[in-house]
Parts: C-alpha cells; sequence; structure tokens
C-alpha cells in the first residue's frame, strides 16, 4: 500500500483555495449585512424593548457603537436609521411614490385615535383636504392675515403669570401660544380652558408614539375631551366669520367633501399636534439655555428691547402691529439666530419613511440598498451636531447664525445639514408661523419680566438646565420642568 503525501505547492494551492473561498464568504456577508444590524436575541421583537424603553437614548448608543448608517428590527420591522447630511437630505428629497410617510402618519393617528378602521380616512383628510388649506393660508406671504390678533393674545395670557412666587417655566411659555395658535386653527369656539387638557394628553406623547403599554386614564381621558371641543369648534365655524379664520376654512373643506366628524376632529387633532409639539420643546431649551448663559440672555434682551423701539417705538405699539413681515428683520438677528440655535439642537428624527420598492439611497460616494417593505428613519442629530458643520456643535451659542448681510430668517441654515423644518416634499407647512410665534413670545416675555431660575438644589449657588429625556422622540424632553421667578421690567 502507497501512502500519499500532498507536495509543500499542493498545500499551498489548497491554503490559497480555502483562504479565497473565505475572503470571498467574508465579502459576500460583509455586502449583505450593509448596512451593519444591531444584533438582538428575540426574533420578530428585535431591539424593541431597548427602543421603546429610551428611543434616544438607544439610538445613540447604536449610533456610536454601528456607524451613521445601521438597520433595526423593530416589532417585525426592518428600519434602516440614517444619519448623514447627505443620506437625510436624499431620503427627504425621495419621490413620495418610491419613500412614503404614511406609514408614520398611521403611527400619529395612533395617538390620536384608537379606531383604525378610520385611519384611511383621517389619513386622507389629513393630507388631501387640510393640508392644501394650511399650503395657502401659512404660505410666507398669506400668513400676516391670519396672525393680526397673535401678539395680543400672548400679551393679555402673560398678564396673568403669578409674579414673585415660583412658576413653571414650560408652562409660562406654552399656555399663551398655544391659546393664541390654538384660536386661530379652531375659530371663534375655542375655549382656552382647553390646555390642562391639552397639556395632559401632550405630556403622554413620546409613549404614544413608540406605543409602549401604559395606563393613563387622566390622558385618554383629556384627548376625548379635546376631540369632543375640535369637533364642536368645527361644526360651529364659517368662512364668511373672519374671527374663526383656519376653522372656516377646514369646516368648508369638511363639508363640501362628506368627511365624517369622527375623522375630522383626530385629522385637526394631528395638525395641531404637528404644530405644538416640537415648538413647545424648542421653547423651552431656548429659555433654558438663555438662563444658563447670563452674558447671551442679556445680550438678546439688549437687541430685543432696542429693536422694538427702533421697529415699533414702544411694546403697545408692538403688541398692536406685529407681523411676520415686519419681525424678519436685521434688527432682530440675533434673536433670529437664538431660535435656529434651539431648534438645531432639540431634533431628533425627522420622522419614519416606507419603501413603496427597492431603491438605492444615496449616502456621499456609496449607496444604502433599501428594499421594498424595509423603513427609512431621518435622525439627523449627529450631522446637526457635528464639529465639522458646526464648530462646538453640543454647544448653545447665541450668535451662531447671524450673517454679516441678514437676508431671510431661515437663509443662515443654506449649505449646512440643518432638518429642523424638514425638506424637499416633507418641508413643514408651519415653519413661518412657528418662527413668528417664537420671536413674539420671546420679545413680550423678556420685555415685560426679569426672570430668574430657581435651583433644584437651594444650596447651589449655580443654576443648570435639565437633562435631556431618553424618552424623547421628534425632539428633545427634558427629564424634569424649571421653576422660575418673574418679576415685571414694564407696566402696560
Amino acid at each position: 500500500m502507497t501512502l500519499y503525501v500532498p507536495t509543500a505547492a499542493q498545500i499551498s494551492t489548497v491554503i490559497l483555495g480555502l483562504g479565497f473561498l473565505f475572503i470571498t464568504r467574508a465579502m459576500a456577508k460583509k455586502q449583505s449585512t450593509h448596512p451593519p444590524e444591531v444584533p438582538s436575541l428575540l426574533p420578530w421583537f428585535g431591539s424593541a424593548y431597548g427602543f421603546v424603553s429610551g428611543p434616544s437614548r438607544f439610538l445613540a448608543l447604536c449610533h456610536a457603537q454601528f456607524g451613521p448608517v445601521f438597520k433595526i428590527l423593530l416589532g417585525g420591522r426592518n428600519i434602516i436609521v440614517v444619519s448623514t447630511a447627505e443620506s437625510v437630505h436624499n431620503a427627504l428629497f425621495t419621490d413620495y411614490r418610491v419613500l412614503t410617510n404614511r406609514a408614520e402618519h398611521y403611527d400619529h393617528f395612533h395617538a390620536v385615535c384608537n379606531d383604525t378602521s378610520l385611519y384611511h380616512t383621517i389619513f386622507d383628510t389629513f393630507s388631501h383636504k387640510l393640508f392644501p388649506v394650511l399650503d395657502r393660508r401659512l404660505s410666507k406671504r398669506a400668513l400676516d392675515s391670519v396672525t393680526t390678533d397673535f401678539a395680543e393674545t400672548v400679551f393679555q395670557r402673560l398678564k396673568l403669570q403669578s409674579v414673585g412666587e415660583p412658576v413653571s417655566l414650560r408652562r409660562s411659555l406654552t399656555e399663551p401660544v398655544y391659546v393664541a395658535v390654538t384660536a386661530i386653527f379652531l375659530g371663534s369656539k375655542f375655549s382656552p380652558d382647553s390646555y390642562e387638557d391639552w397639556f395632559d394628553f401632550w405630556t403622554t406623547l413620546p409613549l404614544r408614539l413608540v406605543r409602549r403599554p401604559f395606563w393613563s386614564f387622566p390622558s385618554t381621558r383629556a384627548r376625548g375631551r379635546l376631540l369632543d371641543h375640535i369637533t364642536t369648534c368645527l361644526q360651529a365655524a364659517s368662512p364668511d366669520n373672519d374671527d374663526d379664520k383656519l376653522a372656516g376654512d377646514f369646516s368648508k373643506a369638511i363639508r363640501e367633501n362628506n368627511i365624517p366628524f369622527e375623522a375630522a376632529s383626530p385629522a385637526v387633532l394631528a395638525v395641531m399636534l404637528a404644530l405644538h409639539t416640537n415648538l413647545f420643546n424648542n421653547l423651552f431649551w431656548l429659555f433654558s439655555w438663555l438662563m444658563a448663559d447670563p452674558p447671551s440672555f442679556f445680550s438678546l434682551r439688549d437687541e430685543i428691547d432696542k429693536g422694538v423701539r427702533k421697529e415699533f417705538g414702544n411694546l403697545q405699539t408692538f403688541i398692536a402691529e406685529a407681523s411676520p413681515r415686519r419681525l424678519d428683520s436685521a434688527t432682530f438677528a440675533l434673536l433670529n439666530s437664538a431660535i435656529l440655535e434651539a431648534t438645531r439642537l432639540t431634533t431628533l428624527q425627522n420622522g419614519v419613511r416606507l419603501a413603496e420598492s427597492d431603491f438605492q439611497l444615496k449616502d456621499g460616494e456609496t449607496t444604502i440598498p433599501v428594499r421594498k417593505g424595509e423603513y427609512v428613519l431621518l435622525y439627523p442629530r449627529p450631522a446637526q451636531q457635528n464639529d465639522a458643520s458646526y464648530p462646538d456643535g453640543q454647544k448653545f451659542i447665541l450668535d451662531r447664525f447671524v450673517q454679516s448681510e441678514y437676508q431671510s430668517e431661515l437663509t443662515p441654515t443654506s449649505g449646512k445639514p440643518y432638518f429642523a423644518f424638514g425638506a424637499g416634499k416633507h418641508v413643514c407647512k408651519g415653519r413661518y408661523l412657528a418662527m413668528f410665534e417664537i420671536k413674539v413670545l420671546t420679545v413680550l416675555y423678556l420685555s415685560l419680566f426679569d426672570v430668574t431660575p430657581i435651583p433644584l438644589d437651594s444650596q447651589s449657588s449655580k443654576w443648570e438646565p435639565p437633562q435631556f429625556s431618553p424618552q424623547s422622540i421628534g425632539t428633545t424632553h427634558p427629564t424634569h420642568d424649571v421653576f422660575v421667578k418673574l418679576r415685571p421690567r414694564v407696566t402696560l
């Protein structure tokens, strides 16, 4: 019997062949797992527990470990998270027939209505009946006509604030804006007393959006009362009544299309959520960061004092004549910059899109393969805080967006990774209204009051803003409220 002994050349050939096979398979596996997948032990559920427990914390940890693009499995959904400026921008500009936001809207409808059989009608009402009204009435050219009483309403609500006693910063900022804006949308029958129900409902929104199981009967009852109130306002509104403003246009569209009010009211509540939710968080953080930086606080207040005198003569005239057009001015360039900076820092996600077909999402020099049925979650926070685009990107810098020559309020963000108001077909309908709201509230608040934050620790001499809540979704929420003391600066 002859023993076969392979030669060194044969052994080398086998080793090279096996090595080539291993490398080929490894490369194929690497390609098949691009973007990298976040591992999970449970099928179908995937990383749902980690995400639902703290969406903003979960995404930040995944970004740090897996890079700017990664894939997660959440309750049967394969979701590709994109966070580079190029990928977010291109996703927002992708044809809606390829990448649709319908699924995102349905998730929001779950927050405002439990009856899933109504979702299709609500979506049609929301997207095709109400959005054209918003496009027309909230455009930059037409906005002055619906905001004539806004500053007066905010002023009247601010006059009701307790002076000298600790007050909630969040409530003192958001209640006047809620009343002034919602009156535009719900018309002459709107009741300011609905703020309590709104607040109870709004504070549970992050839990509702991720469908985290919770039992909050006060919140559910508050939502029911809000829907009843919206129905009453819409039924009474008339397009011929100037006091009804947008409510009259909404009511006309609802009646002309024979839309049942059990679908119309949740659609309007969804519009209100879109208008108020991010704005309220932006206001809170803007004032928190200003109070934590006294030089910035006083610089902004000084600009406001001088700007009101220059443009309006006095505060009474400002209240009577403030308009989006007159506040879009170089006189308030620092205020404009402060708002853009706050919105830059508070933006977390820009929603979720569903792929209707296979396509390649361009990301710089590479592409991200997206299959039909997969979801794309837009996570611009890392890009908007990148030091290469924004030096000290995680820090609030008051004059970051001040330009040497002022052009318009959103121009300073051009060419930079800034997605606070969306982009493309998904640009925020209420972006000009939001800028105006924050400007009016900030001018009046800082003109009327000296503001002193109250430290949580009575032994501490330095005040610090609260931390970001890991439950945050959409924009950053605080872990707790802030209390301040207000002292009058002027008497009107």
